[in-house]
């Protein structure tokens, strides 16, 4: 079947390919994305078991995804990203 055939452009049929072949952690991650819009370390951590979340956004970024990296600091100064799929 061919990409114009499924209504997919070039370019989303190879993310999805690329998207298949993802390790576990970054599917993930990328469900996550995709119900929540945006995730942290902790929250990777928390709810994931994910400690090295950001090598799975590296892994998405590979497959063509853009993550966006949000700098913050929390209350007792210390620094942390916050991960966001952009639009």
């Amino acid at each position: 079947m061919s990409t114009e055939s499924a209504g997919l452009q070039p370019t989303d049929h190879q993310r999805l390919l690329k998207s298949i072949a993802l390790k576990p952690q970054a599917r993930r991650v990328l469900r996550h994305f995709r119900s929540r819009r945006s995730i942290s370390p902790m929250e990777a951590i928390v709810s994931y078991g994910i400690f090295r979340l950001a090598a799975s956004i590296h892994e998405l970024r590979k497959a063509g995804y853009s993550i966006t990296t949000d700098l913050r600091q929390d209350a007792g100064g210390h620094r942390y990203a916050r991960y966001r799929l952009a639009s």
